[in-house]
């Protein structure tokens, strides 16, 4: 298949697929004898999502991750290490393959890669900015710990760093090892075969509900793509809707359908629309989890639009063609001969309102206290070109901005720092809640501006982390508002005259 129509999103997760089947091919010198085991391990799902007081829920939804402890901190020695799984002690071994399965390469500073012969442990997706690439933990046995506690550890290869004759326990200082402690709850084998049936329907939503109500017609031919562990498929819709595909029992999988155009057959300036499922917190609607069963109401919903005489999308009330070429170009309205007005307005006001979203809801509700000091960027697009303005909100979070009349903006939130020496714990973080994000997971507001607009609000709500920068809690009231200091440029020497 050719000319793929791709969010943003989910090129990203293509281009860190090809991360993660590039064969291991770092070469270092150790240098952590050198200088010291710095930065910090991590554990996570893989894809890279940190889970709440480290419990998981089940074993094969634990991975390794590792770097700086906070930006701009140094990260962990490059080099070659091992990894394994032990109780909270640390004293009793509960990974069961062999030491030379449990490899891993640290490059700039993060784990990057696993590293060994063909028994390596399988990866989750890299993050795009620092390449820091999940490993999987198991396998590794149930704890005897009542509360479920494990420890993972990071080794470096060192002189002093010897694998023990059984090939299993590795002999190791302890000041050239990391560990972490986690929870993982006992997942009784539901489904002991050693594939699992991932499988949903695709089908035309035509009320935008997000659920598959009766009546609602299938769509066939629509590419799915599952990646389950280190591999990954693409299926089709048949034509009653259905996809389905079996991967390894355990797999950690993602879920994600490739949108389709509406093809040569479909109306020029039509698109579909995906509206289930609903879209996680970075705006990537898809379905991940651990297949240690057949899971089969995988389903994904699709509307889609046509323009009408004046260009506007409407809502389709039966499926557009499905294809993967754009559909024809509409045909270009006549530009209408502007009517002069001396009396209409040249300029309109643009507004809004920045508030402390406690209950992370993406609304403001009666008693959300307003957060001052906040920048709120305009980008403006004009006949004389693009520009960018800023607004400031005031005590009561309010800004405005009086921009040209016809000028097409897009509006969003310069989303401030904190104040280290004021906030409590390792370290603490703003994160934006309202508007919601669109397709592309831009949160904030577009248009042109032919009128006066309120109402182009901002939720936040901001979170601190413990002492060792772990554990992130919402808080209840704002954090501090601060943005990086903007140097004072030098005077240029005025030339004697």
């Amino acid at each position: 298949m050719s000319n793929l129509k791709l969010k943003p999103r989910t090129i990203i997760v293509l281009f860190t697929l090809a991360a993660m089947t590039v064969a291991s091919a770092y070469f270092f010198l150790n240098q952590v004898s050198a200088f010291g085991l710095s930065g910090k391990i991590f554990t996570t799902t893989f894809d890279g999502q940190f889970v709440p007081q480290n419990h998981y829920s089940s074993k094969d939804a634990v991975y390794l991750n590792g770097g700086p402890v906070n930006a701009g901190a140094d990260g962990l020695p490059d080099g070659t290490y091992y990894f394994q799984v032990t109780g909270p002690s640390g004293n009793d071994l509960l990974s069961t393959d062999a030491a030379v399965c449990r490899q891993l390469v640290v490059a700039n500073g993060v784990i990057a890669a696993a590293e060994g012969p063909s028994c390596l442990h399988s990866t989750g997706i890299p993050d795009l900015s620092t390449g820091a690439t999940p490993i999987k933990l198991m396998p590794f046995s149930d704890t005897t710990n009542p509360g479920g506690n494990y420890t993972a550890w990071l080794i470096a290869k060192t002189s002093n760093t010897t694998v023990a004759a059984d090939g299993i326990h590795i002999n190791f200082r302890n000041s050239d090892a990391k560990s972490e402690i986690f929870r993982a709850d006992s997942v009784p084998c539901t489904n002991c075969s050693p594939t699992s049936v991932l499988a949903g329907r695709k089908y035309y939503d035509a009320n935008a509900n997000g659920l598959f109500d009766p009546g609602e017609v299938p769509v066939a031919d629509v590419q799915i793509l599952i990646i389950a562990g280190s591999t990954s498929t693409i299926v089709s819709t048949s034509a009653s809707g259905i996809w389905s595909t079996a991967v390894p029992t355990g797999a950690e999988y993602l879920v994600i359908e490739y949108l389709p155009f509406t093809g040569p057959a479909g109306q020029p300036g039509s698109y579909w629309q995906q509206t289930a499922p609903a879209p996680d917190s970075e705006g990537l609607q898809s379905y991940r989890g651990t297949a240690n069963t057949d899971q089969i109401n995988l389903n994904i919903g699709n509307i889609c639009f046509n323009p009408d005489l004046n260009g506007n999308p409407i809502a389709s009330s039966s499926p557009c063609p499905v294809s993967d070429l754009p559909p024809p170009e509409p045909t270009p309205m006549p530009t209408p001969t502007p009517t002069p007005c001396p009396d209409c307005p040249t300029t309109a006001v643009l507004s809004g309102t920045k508030f402390y979203d406690a209950n992370a809801n993406g609304t403001g509700d009666d008693g959300d206290v307003p957060i001052a000091g906040v920048q709120i960027a305009v980008v403006l697009t004009t006949d004389q070109g693009t520009f960018v303005r800023f607004a400031t909100t005031d005590a009561s979070g309010n800004w405005s901005l009086t921009v040209p009349i016809g000028a097409q903006y897009l509006i969003s939130e310069y989303l401030p720092d904190t104040d280290p020496a004021v906030e409590p714990g390792g370290y603490s973080y703003w994160e934006q809640t309202a508007p919601l994000p669109n397709d592309e997971g831009f949160r904030g507001y577009s248009g042109t501006a032919t009128e006066d607009r309120s109402g182009l609000s901002f939720g936040n709500d901001c979170f601190h982390t413990d002492a060792d920068g772990n554990n992130p809690l919402r808080s209840p009231t704002p954090c501090t508002v601060r943005y990086p200091a903007t140097p004072t440029p030098t005077p240029t020497p005025t030339p004697d005259q």
